[in-house]
């Protein structure tokens, strides 16, 4: 055997991984060897969208994007540190040169996953484990150590961050408790410090003075929380959480507030007031006992007929871009495309994320659809949801505003369409 190849045999490493039998870690690696080997052949013979014609084409799914969910979905095995479970990884198409960013996780159950991920520094591979195929070469952008609380969304064409746009988690802990969260599966949340609010921003100022940017060109926030228990503290975070932002001169920003916790109009009116252009809900899937089952109670039991009311008034409110997160995996095929169609009809744009498995019990939460169907089941659900970008998505408007940034900085001929994207 290739010794470069890692066995699905357990080692001594391997033994204890996950807590899984030799005849469970069979079961795993078979069913993932098949669902891997039907996905290549889908994506082979996969047709991407033309796309030439489009005024924002970043919406578009090429094969290698297709990879990196695949990829995504089913997790790695590794001989890296297990210090690290979750890796940013940057994929480039071979046919039109486009480069998508993609995360991957090293789930327990990483002694049967097909997929081998090796890194070299900056760079990594991607392989089967039965033959030493390669399956991609890719750059590694980040190797995720814990709960950050700030990355900068959108890159150039050569991966250089930009100041235009931030996502933000200040606040490191969270109140959801969801079975489906990579953060509580690997034990990344810490107690954030009483001043949370100010040492994030002041962290962040401090990081635009290093890199000699200006504050001015921060444009877009993404305030992603779930942390506080009830819309009250939330709202409270968050006008703290702007004021802040202000008084560090970052006078140009606008917010998008992610949470689950803002309801009300007088909440949604408040967060406007104050310089908020976007809501993003957390529709997270669409069928009500899922998302009780795999997002709790406190997150879980707010129905979908209830996410679409808060839709509907984050719309009257006046904010201009109105979004929810979802989560591919845990509906049937027929509720995930009728969700989405119903969410577009309001003018909501869907986000689409592939889950990271990280547990045998993550794995087996997801639908019979997605084994039964495979590769089709993601594509047809990632191509359903971009669609609804035509009702205006945050990451769009940043990536105009990224394009700008680069032409006033001595760039010629960039478009949308050379900056790096992502379809978490």
């Amino acid at each position: 055997m290739n010794k470069q190849l890692l066995p699905v045999e357990p080692t001594q490493r391997q033994a204890d991984e996950g807590g899984l039998s030799v005849d469970e870690r069979r079961e795993v690696a078979d069913r993932l060897s098949a669902f891997v080997s039907e996905a290549r052949d889908y994506i082979e013979a996969f047709t991407p969208v033309d796309d030439s014609d489009e005024v924002d084409p970043d919406t578009g799914l090429s094969r290698t994007q297709l990879l990196s969910l695949l990829v995504g979905f089913v997790g790695c095995d590794t001989r890296e540190s297990l210090g690290s479970r979750t890796y940013t990884l940057i994929y480039t198409d071979p046919e039109t040169s486009k480069s998508n960013y993609q995360t991957i996780c090293i789930p327990d159950y990483r002694s049967a996953s097909p997929i081998v991920f090796t890194r070299d520094g900056r760079s990594a591979r991607l392989t089967l484990r039965a033959t030493g195929e390669v399956l991609a070469e890719v750059g590694v952008h980040a190797q995720i150590l814990g709960a950050s609380n700030h990355y900068y969304s959108r890159v150039s064409p050569d991966f250089v961050p930009l100041p235009t746009a931030a996502i933000i988690s200040p606040y490191s802990t969270c109140a959801g408790g969801c079975l489906g969260c990579s953060r509580g599966a690997v034990k990344s949340f810490t107690p954030p410090p009483k001043d949370y609010v100010g040492r994030h921003v002041q962290a962040l100022a401090e990081d635009f003075d290093r890199r000699g940017w200006d504050r001015s060109e921060l444009v877009s926030v993404n305030i992603t929380t779930g942390c506080q228990p009830d819309e009250e503290r939330e709202l409270t975070m968050m006008l703290q959480l702007i004021d802040e932002y202000r008084r560090h001169g970052f006078d140009n920003a606008s917010f998008f507030p992610f949470t689950y916790a803002i309801d009300s109009t007088a909440a949604m009116e408040q967060l406007r007031e104050v310089g908020c252009l976007g809501f993003i809900g957390t529709v997270e899937c669409f069928n009500d006992l899922e998302r009780i089952r795999q997002w709790g109670r406190k997150k879980g039991s707010i129905t979908f007929d209830q996410h679409v009311e808060k839709y509907l008034r984050a719309k009257r409110a006046g904010f201009e871009i109105v979004e929810t997160d979802y989560v591919l995996g845990a509906d049937s095929y027929n509720e995930m495309l009728n969700g989405i169609r119903a969410l577009d009809s309001i003018g909501v744009a869907v986000v689409p994320n592939i889950k990271r498995n990280y547990t045998l019990e993550q794995l087996d939460s997801n639908h019979p659809d997605i084994w039964d169907l495979g590769m089709s089941y993601i594509a047809d659900g990632f191509h359903a949801a971009l669609a609804t970008y035509r009702n205006g998505t945050i990451k769009r408007r940043a990536a105009r505003y990224s394009v700008d940034y680069l032409k006033r900085h001595g760039g010629t001929g960039f478009s949308l369409r050379d900056l790096p994207i992502r379809h978490t």
